[in-house]
Parts: C-alpha cells; sequence; structure tokens
C-alpha cells in the first residue's frame, strides 16, 4: 500500500537450526507510532535489527521508504534509529558528539550546531552539552541516544526500548515526546512495556515464534470499539442481571466477583453503550468503581501468545 513506509515480506532469520523469524509479513503506515511486541524468543528483535539494516535476513524482503533495509544509505538523513545500549564515543562532548552526527547528515556547520541544541532541549540534556560519556549517567546515556535520533527531520524513527532505566518522571517526558511525533514522523517502538506501547502507540504489531499473530491500530487490537469493562464497588445480582437482560447473556461477562466485562457492536457509539449500561447498573444498586474502554494491551497480548507464565511482562 502507498502508505505504508516500512513493510516486510516474507521475512526469514535462521540461526542454525533454529528459525527466529519464520515469513514475518508486516506494514507500518506513515505517521504511525508503531510499537512493535513479542515475548522472550518471538523475534521481536530480530525483526527491528532487520528492519534498521543491522541484520542481513536468511530469505524475504524489508523496505524503509522504499529503500531496501539493508540500504539504508539510500535514504540518509531520512531514518535514524536507537539501539537499546547505544554508547558515545570518550573523545568528545556530547554536544560536539551531536553537532558530527547532523554534519554527517549533510547540514552546514552553523545549522549543525543549532539543530544539537534543540535535540538537547528536547530531551531535557540542555546543560549537559559539555559533558563526556563517561560523566553522563544511565538516563542521560538513554536520552543522549534519543536526541541523536531526532536530529535533522528524520521521516522514519526506530526506538529500541527507548524508555528502559529511565525514572518515572524521565520516562513521562520521553513518552509526551514521542507521542507528539505521531502524524508527523513515523516511529517505530520495540518495548517489552505493554502498558507504555497502549498509551503512546496509534498501531501496534503482536510477534510469537517469528511469526505475526496481529497486527492493527491498537484501538483495534485492545477492541476499544467494541468491549468496555466495569469495576464495582458492590454488584448485585439484580444488577448483573439487568445488563444481561439488555445486552445479551452472551455479550456480558464476569471477570471476577465485582467487575464484568460488555460486548457490543462496533459500530455502536461507545459512549451511548456506556451511559446505558452504568445507568441498569446503578439503577440496580450496584456501584461504580472504575470504567475501562477496551481489553488491556495485556489481556490481548496473553491471549494471542504463547507466552509461559514465568516469562516477566512490564506492566506497571
Amino acid at each position: 500500500m502507498s502508505n505504508m513506509v516500512v513493510s516486510c515480506r516474507g521475512l526469514v532469520k535462521q540461526y542454525g537450526r533454529q528459525r527466529a523469524v519464520d515469513g514475518l509479513d508486516m506494514d507500518v503506515p506513515a505517521g504511525a507510532i508503531f510499537g512493535l511486541l513479542g515475548p522472550n524468543g518471538a523475534g521481536k528483535s530480530t525483526s527491528f535489527g532487520i528492519l534498521c539494516g543491522w541484520l542481513r535476513p536468511t530469505a524475504g524482503t524489508s523496505t524503509v521508504l522504499g529503500a531496501p533495509s539493508s540500504e539504508l544509505w539510500r535514504v540518509a538523513g531520512r531514518v535514524s534509529a536507537l539501539p537499546q545500549d547505544a554508547h558515545f564515543p570518550q573523545q568528545l562532548t556530547l554536544r560536539q558528539q551531536l553537532v558530527q552526527y547532523a554534519r554527517a547528515q549533510g547540514l552546514s556547520a552553523a545549522a549543525a550546531k543549532t539543530d544539537a541544541d534543540r535535540v538537547l532541549n528536547l530531551v531535557g540534556l540542555q546543560d549537559a552539552g559539555a559533558k563526556r560519556s563517561s560523566q553522563l549517567s544511565h538516563g542521560m546515556h538513554k536520552r543522549a541516544g534519543l536526541a541523536q535520533a531526532l536530529l535533522g527531520t528524520p521521516e522514519v524513527i526506530f526506538l529500541d526500548e527507548p524508555t528502559s532505566g529511565l525514572d518515572p518522571r524521565t520516562a513521562r517526558h520521553i513518552k509526551d515526546l514521542i507521542g507528539s511525533l505521531a502524524g508527523r514522523t513515523t516511529v517505530v517502538v520495540s518495548s517489552h512495556n505493554l502498558a507504555e506501547v497502549q498509551e503512546i502507540c496509534t498501531h501496534g504489531a503482536i510477534l510469537d515464534h517469528g511469526r505475526l499473530v496481529a497486527s492493527g491500530t491498537i484501538a483495534s487490537l485492545t477492541r476499544q470499539g467494541a468491549e468496555f469493562s466495569v469495576v464495582c464497588g458492590q454488584l448485585p445480582a439484580a444488577a448483573l442481571e439487568a445488563v444481561r437482560s439488555s445486552f445479551g447473556s452472551t455479550s456480558v461477562r464476569t471477570t471476577g466477583d465485582l467487575a464484568l466485562t460488555i460486548t457490543y457492536p462496533s459500530d455502536q457509539q461507545a459512549p451511548v453503550i456506556i451511559t446505558r449500561a452504568l445507568g441498569l447498573l446503578i439503577g440496580a444498586g450496584a456501584t461504580i468503581v472504575e470504567v475501562r474502554a477496551g481489553t488491556s494491551l495485556e489481556t490481548a497480548f496473553m491471549s494471542l501468545t504463547q507466552t509461559d507464565s514465568s516469562v516477566p511482562l512490564s506492566t506497571p
């Protein structure tokens, strides 16, 4: 499709007898904040590396802005990436390094200095430009890497675990910054943090055993247009019966003694449906604690992948 700026077809990556990526077909639309998700061993990191041009596939194709991922020099200055463990050399200050990266993208000396200051300010490191790599904390390293990825005017940005290891305040700032790019820049975010992806991403893909098991908007992955959950402080039997009578017993399921989930046709308006359900519940004596549209991304993730329960997932 013409508005897909990142695509792969039949992507395979073989390591000896192990197939890390197994015939992956995936598209990322222009302007999307796209979350790439998968349990450990799903092929997420390998797929991400191939798309960035760091790894060569065994078979299949992948393109970014129409250029093969192995030849991203063809779109130099239009694509940038932040590896999870990016490091900066010790010889230069942070600002000097960013100036050099900007110069490598074709900016003039004056423009490179201006842009280095711009991205330092964006990530909250305006006072750290004179520091060398050894003087930066882990969180500052992460922000410096993001600053590098934001240099110039990239059309596509790849970010690998961009908020990993950051304190809550800094993570909030970075998430807001990434979210602000929606519609203007295509961002592919590889992350284990499901709550974070649900919060900042507009689209996503879930991988399992090297294959795509689901993709689309975050709303579609979490069924936000056709489902909502209600947590009650009190849920009398009469209240439960009232919503079952109204919506149909197959459309109302309990998810605990005091919680229930209601599904409805996706062509109906959520506010109208939710208001109707709450009126029935409250009218029959229920007390409402929380209402949440859709399932959580964690719930969708767990139902779509064969994840072992011992594998930790970041869902604060």
